[in-house]
C-alpha cells in the first residue's frame, strides 16, 4: 500500500539528494528524513576495502533504515506530521546489494546476497508501505564524480567513475522496476537545478496522478543451478578470450 504524505527522493550517490529533500520539505511543510553518513560505523571502511566491509555495511543500512521507515510511517498514520520527504528510501536498499554482489570481483558473495535478500523479505516486504511518490534525480556519472569531489568527503575520493556508472545502471533497473509495479515516479533531470518552486508543482501533479499499483518484486535470488550455469559461462569467457589473445598475430616491428 502507499503512504499519503510519504515522498521519496532517489537518485545515485553525489546528485544533490540532501539538499532537495530539506528544500523541498521545507516548501511542502513536511518533514526532511536524512540518511545518517556520519553515524554509519562502516561507511569509512567500505571505501577503503568493500570486499571487507561491503556484506556489514548494507546489513547495517538495511536496519538503520528500517528503523527510520517505521518510525516515520507510524507518525503520518496518527496523524503526528503531514508527511516526509526522504533521502533514499528503504526500497533502494536492494540496488546496492545487487551492484556489489554483481561487481566482477564478487564484493558480496552469493551466499551473502541471498542472505541479505531474505532479512530484505522479512523484515520490509511484511509492512508493504511504499512512498506516494519516488522522484529520481537523474544525472550522468560524469556530473555525479564532480560533484562527489567538491562535496570533499575524504572517504569518498576513491569512488571511481566506474563505480558509479555501474550504480546508475542499476538505478535505471530499479525504476523501472518500481514503475512496472504501478509506483508513480517523478524523473528530473538534475543537471542543472531547477526552482523549489517548479518542483513542488511537479510535485502536486505527478502525486494526483491514477496510480495502477500492484506490488514489487525486489531482486531474484540466485539458485545453486544459477550460480553453477554463471561460473560456467565465466570460465568458457576467459578460456576464450585466453584462445583469441594466443591466436592474434604478433604485432610487425
Amino acid at each position: 500500500m502507499f503512504a499519503e504524505g510519504y515522498i521519496g527522493i532517489a537518485g545515485t550517490i553525489g546528485v544533490g539528494k540532501s539538499t532537495l529533500t530539506v528544500d523541498l520539505a521545507r516548501t511542502l511543510n513536511f518533514e526532511p528524513i536524512l540518511e545518517e553518513v556520519d553515524g554509519n560505523p562502516y561507511l569509512e571502511g567500505f571505501y577503503g576495502d568493500m570486499k571487507k566491509f561491503g556484506t556489514m555495511m548494507q546489513v547495517w543500512l538495511l536496519n538503520h533504515r528500517f528503523r527510520q521507515h517505521r518510525e516515520f510511517v507510524t507518525r503520518i498514520s496518527l496523524g503526528k506530521i503531514r508527511g516526509v520527504v526522504q533521502d533514499r528510501t528503504i526500497w533502494e536498499d536492494t540496488i546496492f546489494a545487487r551492484m556489489l554482489n554483481e561487481h566482477p570481483d564478487k564484493i558480496i558473495t552469493d551466499l551473502d546476497y541471498n542472505t541479505y535478500l531474505d532479512l530484505f523479505d522479512n523484515m520490509v516486504l511484511r509492512e508493504l508501505v511504499f512512498p506516494q511518490l519516488l522522484i529520481y534525480l537523474d544525472v550522468k556519472p560524469e556530473t555525479a564524480i564532480e560533484r562527489i569531489k567538491r562535496r570533499g568527503r575524504v572517504m569518498e575520493q576513491t569512488i571511481s567513475l566506474d563505480y558509479l556508472r555501474m550504480l546508475k545502471a542499476n538505478y535505471e533497473q530499479f525504476i523501472q522496476e518500481m514503475q512496472d509495479a504501478g509506483v508513480r515516479i517523478l524523473r528530473l533531470p538534475w543537471e542543472n537545478f531547477p526552482p523549489i518552486s517548479e518542483v513542488a508543482r511537479l510535485v502536486h501533479e505527478y502525486s494526483l496522478k491514477p496510480s495502477s499499483f500492484t506490488k514489487w518484486v525486489r531482486p531474484l535470488r540466485r539458485t545453486r543451478a544459477d550460480q553453477e550455469r554463471m561460473e560456467r559461462e565465466r570460465i568458457a569467457r576467459e578460456a576464450s578470450a585466453a584462445a583469441a589473445h594466443h591466436d592474434a598475430p604478433s604485432p610487425v616491428a
